[in-house]
């Protein structure tokens, strides 16, 4: 079984952390705690000692005793020194197995990496090996391996033993929103919020088709990452697919006459977008149009204002953005500027529609 990292991270990895065996805390413990009991007959014989020759042995009982305490305390300390050194290598680990896990395409490396992360003990391996053992398009060997680790760390890690065999009968369920529910529980609800679990929450509303809450959750799991530096480009390039279904929604729904179901899906697709990004999907244009097709002229002339302003198909706005204009300043109330302002609506709404039809 391969327990290292592949020999391509090696020169990514620094040169201090071998990545060697070693025992596991409990093990650690376990064989601390024996310590004591190899020193018991030395003490009992010094004691022995003292009581055979009296009191004048008392200083060599002592003397015995002190060196036994003084051992003692030199191997736990050593001992647990050396644990901690451990974790911090697994834990400088976990960012390359991560890396490997998303982006190399060789496979083998691929499954080094989630066994390496079985041995991680830490929430986010947790919550990564559970992410690949329900990615149905991941190698079945990678997920086997991810589910093999997964089982591992159920055994040895106790803290989270119950909670991994919830997630496991969950995913053999294919229940996502039975996991989504179990990461909120027990990541998001108090103690430490993980990049990991808004990770992982955001791939399990990607599976519903539920490209809304998984953009929420995704957008939770970035602002994370600005600190942790998980994650390279992975998380951006899911909200980037998750904006580009919300948008694609919204196109269908405008088509279909929709008006107010299309602006629902637009304004969740623009929310925290940059100014290239709203560029990009035509942001402020796509929602001027459709409060032009729903008569919220007041907010359709502020999004051609602010699509103006970013330089947005200005060729296209500007007619838009000035009869919105005009249309706002005919308030009276005779025939004829009823009559004007009847043809200026209906001049914004074939102007929309063009428009649309141009980006859609």
């Amino acid at each position: 079984m391969i327990n290292t990292l592949p020999p391509s991270a090696v020169s990514d990895y620094p040169a201090h952390h071998t990545g060697s065996n070693c025992l596991t805390p409990h093990g650690k413990f376990t064989a601390l705690v024996g310590i004591p009991a190899l020193l018991t007959p030395y003490i009992a014989s010094a004691a022995h000692h003292s009581s055979v020759l009296g009191t004048e042995s008392t200083p060599l009982f002592l003397i015995l005793f002190a060196a036994g305490i003084i051992a003692i305390s030199a191997i736990l300390i050593i001992g647990i020194t050396s644990w901690g050194h451990k974790q911090d290598q697994i834990q400088s680990m976990m960012p390359f197995c991560i890396r490997y896990l998303a982006k190399s395409k060789n496979e083998v490396e691929k499954i080094s990496a989630a066994k390496v992360l079985g041995r991680a003990r830490h929430p986010a391996a947790l919550l990564i090996l559970t992410d690949i053992v329900n990615d149905e398009t991941a190698g079945e060997k990678l997920r086997s391996a991810a589910l093999e680790s997964l089982r591992g760390m159920s055994r040895n890690y106790q803290k989270y033993a119950n909670l991994i065999d919830e997630f496991l009968s969950a995913v053999e369920a294919n229940a996502h929103q039975k996991i989504i529910d179990l990461l909120i529980t027990h990541f998001e609800n108090g103690g430490t919020r993980h990049v990991q679990s808004a990770y992982v929450i955001g791939r399990e509303y990607i599976r519903l088709g539920n490209p809304e809450e998984a953009r929420v959750w995704l957008q939770k799991a970035k602002k994370r990452n600005m600190r942790a530096h998980v994650y390279v480009n992975q998380i951006s390039q899911l909200i980037s697919a998750c904006t580009r279904n919300l948008i694609d929604a919204g196109d269908a729904l405008f088509r279909a006459g929709r008006y107010h179901e299309a602006l629902e899906r637009y304004a969740l697709a623009s929310h925290d977008l940059g100014l290239e990004q709203k560029r990009l999907y035509l942001a402020h244009l796509r929602l001027a149009c459709t409060y032009c097709k729903l008569e919220r002229y007041e907010d359709a002339y502020q999004e051609t204002l602010l699509a103006l302003q970013d330089q947005h198909k200005t060729d296209t706005l500007l007619p838009l953005n000035k009869l919105l204009q005009e249309r706002l300043g005919k308030n009276g109330g005779s025939e004829e500027t009823k009559m004007r302002r009847d043809r200026i609506s209906a001049e914004i709404a074939t102007l929309a529609d063009s428009a649309m039809a141009e980006v859609i």
